[in-house]
């Protein structure tokens, strides 16, 4: 993609990137049509037709209407009209939903060599990304899973090694459980994202612990056993003794806490709001806490393995 020169410009000046969540402007929604159209003509070439088609309808069950668009036409058409005047809502959700369908025509046979069908699907990820970026939304895909990016620094010096580590053998269960926290911050669905944000760093543990070998009881253990279960392992190197007892108080204080006051037990005749900043703050949280203990694992499972050479 080629970057304008009125925007080299605009970043030439420094000026701070504000993210966008709510409102996606026409060039953006004419930039993802023509990057389904690069990606459904590649398919139609080797002769699998229909992926308009198939994709209008699916979308259009899943939220409930017989087409996309009154003027009826052909798929692809159809499509058009929806993009270009949906809500903002339903256009996030087309977008999600548009692009899983595009990520599974990864299984699907071609006369091409399949390096270039994987190539021509990763590229439509990544101008996705790059178009997001563009316009300053606040959304990127990340293996294949839309989630929002609420701070750029975080994001990419907390999440997304987070989400690398995880797709590790073993933490399969903490990875979905993380993806699924940042689709209920998404969704606006604060509790839920903070129970998951929990789910995910237990789960960590609980994997940690079964490659290490460390007794637990895997339906009952809480965070703070199975925190308290890794120290007493000597799972943390004696150094950092100091630091993983701070680190210890804080987890315990920070995001267990989270899940028992807000999240976790019945919200009696009230109903308890949890404010988006908060929820933010617990999904960091535990991606930060994730990607600590994980690479310590890969650390310790490294020099396990060099010590039985």
């Amino acid at each position: 993609m080629y970057e304008l020169y009125s925007r080299r410009i605009k970043n030439a000046q420094g000026e701070p990137d504000v993210y966008e969540y709510d409102s996606f402007p026409q060039a953006f929604r004419n930039q993802m049509f023509y990057v389904l159209t690069d990606v459904f003509s590649f398919f139609e070439k080797q002769g699998k037709f229909g992926g308009w088609d198939v994709l209008h309808d699916g979308f259009a069950r899943e939220i409930g209407l017989k087409t996309l668009s009154p003027h009826g036409g052909s798929g692809r058409q159809k499509i058009e009209h929806f993009i270009a005047r949906s809500s903002e809502k339903d256009f996030l959700d087309f977008l999600d939903f548009s692009f899983s369908c595009v990520s599974r025509l990864k299984n699907v046979r071609v006369y091409a060599p399949d390096s270039e069908k994987i190539g021509v699907i990763s590229h439509a990820f990544y101008e996705m990304n790059y178009r997001f970026k563009q316009h300053n939304l606040g959304y990127e895909f990340v293996d294949d899973k839309l989630i929002r990016k609420d701070n750029e620094l975080l994001h990419q010096e907390t999440i997304k090694p987070a989400l690398k580590l995880l797709i590790e053998t073993g933490f399969e269960g903490a990875e979905q459980e993380f993806l699924d926290a940042f689709e209920h911050r998404r969704k606006g669905e604060n509790k839920d994202a903070i129970l998951d944000a929990l789910k995910s760093f237990e789960s960590t543990m609980k994997a940690i612990c079964d490659g290490m070998g460390y007794s637990y009881g895997p339906a009952k253990s809480t965070a703070k056993e199975l925190i308290a279960i890794l120290e007493n392992n000597g799972f943390f190197p004696a150094y950092m003794n100091n630091h993983m007892t701070s680190l210890r108080t804080s987890l315990e204080s920070g995001l267990p806490t989270m899940r028992n006051k807000n999240a976790g037990h019945g919200q009696g005749s009230s109903v308890v709001n949890v404010s988006d900043e908060f929820t933010e703050y617990a999904l960091n949280l535990a991606a930060t806490n994730i990607v600590l203990l994980t690479k310590i694992y890969a650390t310790k499972k490294a020099r396990g393995a060099e010590d039985a050479d």
